[in-house]
């Protein structure tokens, strides 16, 4: 302890699971910005605690409580010796030094670090965090309790969080035309994807959201699409001329494949770009797509080899197109 230190007294509640013993309590942002590092045991905790973490995530989150979100899970600390951790149980009090090393941080150091910048900065609000406070953990404890937190918690699919996305009324203009266009697959009686989609999670044979997001976002940016449902028309005869170039049962069974599809839809493209140049009106009829798939399509196994470069594969593609039509590229 340095004559810099000074001791802090929260109030917290001692909680016992089976043989390990912890403190559950609430925690000012600026005592946690003041007290806690991922590597406490070095000769420089503070250097050590930037040199560890992704500032531009901390900075993310340091902007993101600025602006009034709200962090609800608890931040996980086991109480070096410095802290001098002390507990009344009389009025269950939790005495402890401020010093960057009384904590080392078991989860959570990127938001630590963003409540740090955050401070840093000038924020002035009074925020209050949940923390786990161990005490007495050895080291080998508390790599076994990082481990457990870091493995034994499953993240959310990326799916389910688009889709959680518009519930929350947080999705961009992007998300919600494609948002728009997966329900459009999902639902219309014509559609070639209808039973071949996952809204919610990945599913094999099935085209997960997350897959279908990033292989149509090229499509939006390029032709400005604001008009969904003509979107739609226009992919939907695309691989519906793909299965009839294919055939129906092959095309079954590749279609789904994560990356034939991104494949597909990349080529898509440059089909559609012919398609516009030469006659627009055309733009929504299979027979028009499979004039062009038969030049390109038609003439390439590559779903049925494994992939080792999706853009060598597209590129083959447009190439055999555009060869064909006598477009120099």
């Amino acid at each position: 302890m340095t004559g810099n230190d000074k001791t802090e007294f929260l109030s917290a509640v001692l909680i016992t699971q089976g043989s390990q013993k912890f403190y559950t309590l609430t925690m000012p942002i600026d005592v946690i910005a003041h007290c806690c590092s991922p590597n406490p045991r070095d000769q420089d905790p503070e250097l050590g605690f930037q040199r560890t973490l992704d500032e531009s995530r901390a900075l993310s989150i340091s902007n993101y409580v600025r602006n009034g979100g709200v962090i609800p899970s608890s931040i996980i600390l086991s109480a070096q010796e410095s802290a001098g951790l002390q507990y009344v149980s009389r009025n269950k009090t939790l005495g402890f030094t401020v010093s960057p090393s009384s904590f080392l941080i078991i989860d959570g150091q990127h938001r630590v670090f963003g409540f740090r910048k955050l401070v840093e900065s000038g924020f002035v609000e009074k925020l209050r965090i949940p923390v786990v406070i161990f005490p007495e953990l050895s080291p080998v404890q508390e790599a076994r309790i990082f481990i457990d937190v870091n493995t034994l918690q499953q993240p959310v699919p990326r799916e389910l969080l688009l889709d959680i996305k518009k519930l929350a009324e947080t999705e961009n203009m992007e998300e919600i035309l494609l948002d728009q266009l997966f329900t459009y697959f999902e639902e219309e009686n014509d559609s070639y994807l209808s039973d071949k989609l996952s809204r919610y999670e990945k599913k094999k044979n099935k085209i997960s959201k997350v897959t279908f997001y990033d292989s149509i976002k090229p499509l939006l940016r390029t032709f400005e699409v604001n008009n969904t449902n003509k979107l739609y028309t226009m992919l939907n005869s695309y691989f519906s001329a793909v299965r009839d170039i294919i055939g129906s049962d092959k095309s079954e069974i590749i279609i789904t494949k994560p990356i034939v599809f991104k494949i597909l839809c990349s080529h898509a493209k440059a089909i559609i770009g012919l398609i516009m140049e030469n006659d627009p009106d055309a733009v929504g009829r299979i027979s028009e797509y499979k004039k062009y798939l038969i030049r390109s399509l038609a003439k390439s196994d590559f779903y049925s080899r494994t992939i080792t470069s999706y853009l060598k594969e597209v590129d083959k593609l447009d190439k055999m197109l555009l060869t064909s039509t006598r477009i120099k590229i």
